[in-house]
């Protein structure tokens, strides 16, 4: 704080939530009532003198949410953007703590200093319920207390707290947890975010908090849009993201949105929130209960991971062999239309052989990923992540790692690398991307199934295709201990909250959009670079060309060419050294 001794403290909270009484607790009698500018609600103040600082709390008013679709969510929102308070005073209603929550959920995407407080704990604790404030703090990177307002327990360990934040930057480098909205809407708010640092006037608000609230079409974020020079492109940006959300997920962003947000935090409740008495649990719940179990999970996601890899080869083994059959007929074709030359070369061992190698493998890559829709969006891949969290955390791995690795895993490392843009915190970004290629891709498993094929008996072909799978696994998670107990040492880690939505059947156009989105991005990404590296492999094979010689057969041709080859000259070289050590 330096030399000033006047802090500005902002409590927010659901109505019926106690956060007037916390208020009143604080400030006793030193309070100042009035209304907000041109509105009638209710503006009021307290000064609270303490540890020689010059406290300002501001009740505002009760709200479920920071909306604009009323005068009470537009002031307690105006506050927070426009007044900037040094802290932000969330208090929540124990016993109700999934709804309160909600709220929760959008104050921390301003990217102010948060405290958490849980009010009525004694009622909580009445309905045979406890809370581990420590956990949830951990987790939320905010502090947490607990109060019972009406008898005044709890409210000095908040004074403390704001002076501690104000005064020694307390909490400041933990990482503040936000909701995940999914890879989907996470890519669309980038692309708002974008447009909106190139605008002065749109670039001062929190960008995370804004694109959402673009997305969740709020009527005065997108008033805001009017103030900014590039209003004709954000415009037609957040009308083509929200078009693609409800088109993906087949309902309006703001729906999906909200059902995020509720989805953060009934994650959030089930790790923190025992109970001590048996209550009435939801069909989710029994579901749970097998799916999370501690002995059950592992099995379960062992038996989903084998249906997944089942479906996928069994369903696109006809179209693989399809699609090899129709490269080699087109291969002919054209060897047959172009004269023999190095341009017939290029395009048949370079370019359709290149295409082919991505495409071939196109189908394999359709079913894979139409797989893992299905039980993404299902709502057991987030049950998958939290089963694996405990196991990979030991090897330094955050829970969601396990889908970027999975995505890589007889998929292709490209959708596995950007995939990792879920993951909240630098270092468990970083630790991902460099295991991922050590994962077995769609690229690996023909060498494997070839070289396996050509050098092992038949009845020993699977085992040692598995043992391959397990040295990968292996070799990556001995890859993410290392990288994370060394040169990521201090790096921090954000803690594992996922959104744990309940049970449903996927939308078929959601299932097939998911599936080509993600199957295109492979074509897209891993065909660019095959493809050149399939004309540079041509290249150092195809020249320089050998003498020609009519008397020779065509093996014996080729043969001679990849001795005068740069490969086979290579080759040679390197056979010498060998040789020579």
């Amino acid at each position: 704080m330096g030399t000033n001794k006047n802090i500005i403290v902002a409590l927010a909270g659901n109505p019926n939530s106690g956060k007037s009484t916390i208020f009143n607790s604080l400030t006793g009698s030193n309070q100042f009532v009035g209304n907000y500018p041109g509105i009638t609600v209710e503006k009021k103040e307290g000064l609270k003198k303490y540890k020689g600082y010059n406290i300002n709390f501001i009740d505002l008013p009760g709200t479920y949410s920071l909306s604009a679709y009323s005068d009470d969510e537009v002031v307690a929102r105006d506050f927070l953007l426009n007044e900037k308070p040094d802290v932000v005073v969330n208090v929540i209603d124990s016993a109700s703590m999934e709804r309160n929550l909600y709220l929760f959920t959008q104050i921390v995407e301003l990217d102010m200093p948060v405290i958490m407080v849980l009010n009525m704990v004694d009622t909580l604790k009445s309905y045979g319920k406890t809370v581990d404030k420590k956990i949830m703090s951990n987790i939320l990177g905010v502090p947490v207390f607990a109060t019972v307002a009406s008898k005044g327990i709890g409210i000095v360990n908040i004074l403390d707290c704001i002076v501690n934040i104000c005064e020694n930057g307390e909490f400041k480098n933990q990482i503040r947890v936000k909701v995940d909205y999914g890879e989907d809407i996470k890519g669309e708010t980038e692309k708002l975010e974008k447009l909106i640092s190139k605008d002065p006037v749109l670039s001062k608000f929190p960008k995370s908090w804004l694109t959402i609230k673009f997305l969740d079409n709020d009527p005065l974020a997108l008033k805001l849009v009017c103030k900014a020079g590039n209003e004709t492109e954000i415009s037609e940006q957040i009308e083509k993201s929200r078009n693609h959300i409800k088109e993906h997920f087949g309902r309006k962003a703001e729906v999906e949105i909200a059902d995020r947000r509720y989805g953060f935090a009934n994650a959030v409740v089930k790790m923190v929130v025992k109970k001590t008495e048996q209550g009435k649990i939801d069909m989710t719940e029994i579901i749970d209960s097998f799916m999370l179990n501690r002995y059950l999970g592992i099995p379960i996601f062992a038996a989903v991971m084998y249906i997944i890899f089942k479906f996928t080869f069994t369903f696109s083994e006809p179209a693989v062999k399809l699609f090899g059959l129709f490269f080699r007929w087109f291969s002919g074709v054209v060897t047959g239309i172009i004269p023999d030359s190095p341009v017939r070369s290029l395009i048949v061992d370079g370019i359709i052989g290149g295409v082919g190698g991505v495409l071939g493998f196109f189908p394999l890559v359709l079913f894979m990923f139409f797989a893992i829709a299905f039980f993404e969006d299902s709502g057991y891949m987030a049950r998958a992540a939290f089963v694996m969290d405990k196991i990979m955390s030991r090897f330094g791995l955050h829970g969601k790692s396990f889908l970027p690795l999975m995505l890589s895993t007889n998929g292709c490392a490209v959708p596995g690398i950007l995939a990792t843009r879920t993951l909240d915190s630098k270092r468990d970004r970083l630790i991902t991307m460099f295991v991922v290629p050590f994962m077995i891709c769609g690229a690996k498993l023909p060498v494997f199934a070839l070289i396996i094929g050509a050098f092992f008996a038949t009845k020993y072909q699977a085992a040692i295709m598995f043992f391959m799978y397990f040295l990968s696994v292996v070799i990556a998670l001995g890859i993410a201990k290392l990288l994370s107990a060394t040169i990521l040492l201090k790096e921090k880690s954000s803690h594992f909250v996922m959104e744990l939505p309940p049970y449903h059947l996927p939308t078929v156009k959601g299932l097939f959009l998911k599936m080509w989105e993600r199957s295109w991005l492979y074509v897209r990404k891993a065909g660019t670079v095959v493809v050149l590296i399939s004309i540079l492999v041509w290249v150092v094979f195809a020249y320089p060309k050998a003498p020609l010689n009519e008397n020779l057969t065509e093996a014996e041709k080729s043969s001679l060419q990849l001795e005068y080859s740069i490969a086979g000259r290579a080759g040679k070289t390197l056979e010498s050294l060998l040789n020579l050590s």
